[in-house]
């Protein structure tokens, strides 16, 4: 998402992937303007008297710019910013209060309002320095809202700027992948995501973009891509070798996607770190479903119909002790997640998604490992002729998920745990599904 740092219009204050406070677009002094328009008013005051107030634009963007510091936002944009660009819709000011306008309300976690104060400054300022920054910040809102369908023209508009730094063209192309992958068109946010990674590698060895926000956000969007690859591959209602072909197919692109949920981390921007960290033991407890919910397989040879229930029921035991690791890799990758966050000191979304279901799947793990009621064992005993005999093989994990989980997680996460606390941001819950 667009950082709240960024360079405002008229002034050099910041660079656009700073870790800095946004400041309110101040006129430069190095313009040559002609003199502002003046405006006087005239009124009476308590005892009858009468009374003028005269002001121009630069008064009341100042007055706006006082209240706007002092965390007053919606009274700095109703009383002063409005009317700045209503009564002076000529100023030089107009762009700057439009921006500060659209920058304060969005900060304040109003992002509907703020659209069209971008909007306008696109429209009325477009030649000015606010415009690149305003189209930015307008991506940044899009994506958040999920109005994907207005996000992705807009960013390609923003891309097409001649004007834009190393920091501000890959912030852009990680927006690009979002929407993409906000409109499920998969294959080409996967591209797309590449494409930016690729940019940032370029641009890391001329250290044009010291932050890695960005490059964790197209990584993530990368890792989302191949884990929806993954899920669009289901079980089908076949005969036990068919079943385990495709998964196989789902296995090795779970793998692939938990490899760049990795790199997603080794990042080490907290935030991404830990949407990765949650969806790696996300992916494993879906995966964990789709194969307990999937057809069972027909017997390896013919048995009675009243037995079938008998041999579902022991396909189904079986199958949840043979996949019982895919519990433990989630659990496991879920604590590593909470411990990251904690130590990052972070305010994430993620933290309170993954408490929640750590505790779901923990209690899945207790049951799914309870001991047998009396009487199944010696049911299972019954002979080459009861059901267990026409049981098929058992899906066969890839290694990496059989095996104890969290070696690589580790390895991660340590990074991830070195990462500054950058202040909350939003936009990334948008693309969990």
């Amino acid at each position: 998402m667009h950082k709240n740092a960024l360079p405002l219009a008229f002034a050099s204050l910041l660079v656009a992937c700073g870790g800095a406070t946004p400041r309110p677009a101040v006129p430069g002094s190095g313009d040559t303007v002609s003199m502002e328009e003046m405006r006087i008013v005239a009124g009476r005051d308590d005892d009858g008297s009468l009374v003028f107030d005269s002001y121009d634009a630069g008064q009341l963007f100042e007055r706006g710019t006082e209240l706007l510091n002092a965390g007053r936002c919606r009274e700095a944009v109703s009383t002063y910013y409005d009317r700045l660009v209503r009564e002076f819709p000529s100023s030089r000011y107009v762009g700057a209060a439009l921006y500060n306008s659209g920058l304060c309300l969005h900060e304040g976690g109003e992002l509907e309002a703020s659209i069209p104060y971008y909007q306008g400054v696109l429209e009325r300022a477009a030649a000015g320095r606010d415009a690149k920054h305003a189209g930015l910040q307008l991506a940044q809102v899009l994506v958040n809202l999920e109005r994907w369908e207005e996000a992705l023209p807009h960013v390609d508009r923003v891309l097409l700027r001649e004007d834009l730094e190393a920091p501000e063209r890959l912030e852009g192309l990680a927006r690009r992948a979002q929407a993409l992958l906000g409109l499920e068109r998969i294959e080409d946010a996967e591209r797309q995501a590449r494409d930016a990674l690729s940019y940032y590698r370029m641009q890391q060895r001329t250290g044009q973009i010291p932050e890695p926000y960005f490059a964790a956000a197209s990584n993530y969007v990368l890792a989302e891509a191949v884990r929806l690859r993954s899920e669009q591959i289901e079980l089908p209602a076949a005969d036990a070798q068919t079943q385990h072909q495709a998964l196989d197919q789902r296995a090795r692109l779970v793998l692939d996607a938990q490899r760049e949920y990795f790199n997603t981390i080794r990042h080490t921007d907290a935030h991404w770190a830990a949407a990765a960290g949650y969806r790696i033991g996300s992916m494993y407890d879906r995966l964990y479903h789709a194969l307990m919910e999937a057809p069972i397989p027909p017997p390896t040879r013919e048995i009675a119909e009243e037995t079938m229930p008998v041999y579902e029921e022991e396909y189904r035991s079986e199958l949840s002790r043979h996949v019982r690791p895919l519990l433990r890799h989630a659990i496991r990758y879920w604590e590593l997640t909470l411990l990251m966050v904690e130590r990052t000191g972070v305010q994430t979304e993620w933290a309170e998604r993954t408490q929640g279901e750590l505790e779901r799947m923990r209690a899945l793990l207790l049951d799914a490992t309870d001991p047998e009621p009396e009487g199944e064992a010696e049911e299972a005993e019954e002979g080459a002729s009861g059901p267990s005999a026409a049981l098929p093989a058992l899906p066969e994990l890839p290694t990496e998920m059989r095996r104890e989980s969290g070696v690589g997680a580790e390895v991660a996460l340590a990074a991830a745990r070195r990462a500054p606390s950058s202040g909350p941001r939003v936009g990334a819950l948008a693309l969990a599904r």
